[in-house]
């Protein structure tokens, strides 16, 4: 499994995360969290963060809460339900992802996204395919 700091190296590469300014704080098996800071690049009318802003950083906790389970490779969103429940207008943002169901193909997160004041602002629940590890790539890298 990546650690923290080379997830977020890793996650660089790519220009959203960088644009939401997403840092992970913490990775063990099944889990993950991660947080961003207000700005208002990010918002909408009206000063609340972006719906799409909230939806990807939902998606981006829940695939690396994927990817620290065993043996998984890669893993790709196949569905991803919110619900918005509170606007979110003050940081930091906190995003938690829970694996709640481990297939061989099909895992099931359920993630919470969380305003500056602890209050719960987003509720999802996504299904990734997960690409695992085969037992000639485990041989091979031990």
């Amino acid at each position: 499994m990546l650690s923290v700091s080379e997830v977020n190296e890793l996650l660089k590469q790519e220009e959203i995360f960088n644009f939401i300014g997403i840092e992970f704080e913490k990775l063990e098996k099944g889990y993950s969290r991660l947080k961003f800071n207000f700005n208002e690049k990010l918002t909408r009318i009206g000063g609340i963060l972006h719906g799409g802003v909230v939806f990807s950083a939902v998606d981006y906790a829940g695939s690396y809460a994927v990817r620290t389970l065993d043996k998984v490779k890669d893993g790709v969103t196949a569905e991803l339900k919110i619900n918005f429940l509170k606007p979110m207008k003050e940081g930091p943002f906190t995003v938690e992802a829970r694996v709640i169901s481990e297939g061989k193909r099909l895992v099931v997160v359920d993630i919470s996204a969380y305003d500056g004041n602890s209050n719960l602002c987003a509720k999802a629940l996504g299904t990734w395919v997960v690409y695992r590890e085969t037992n000639s790539e485990t041989q091979l890298s031990s």
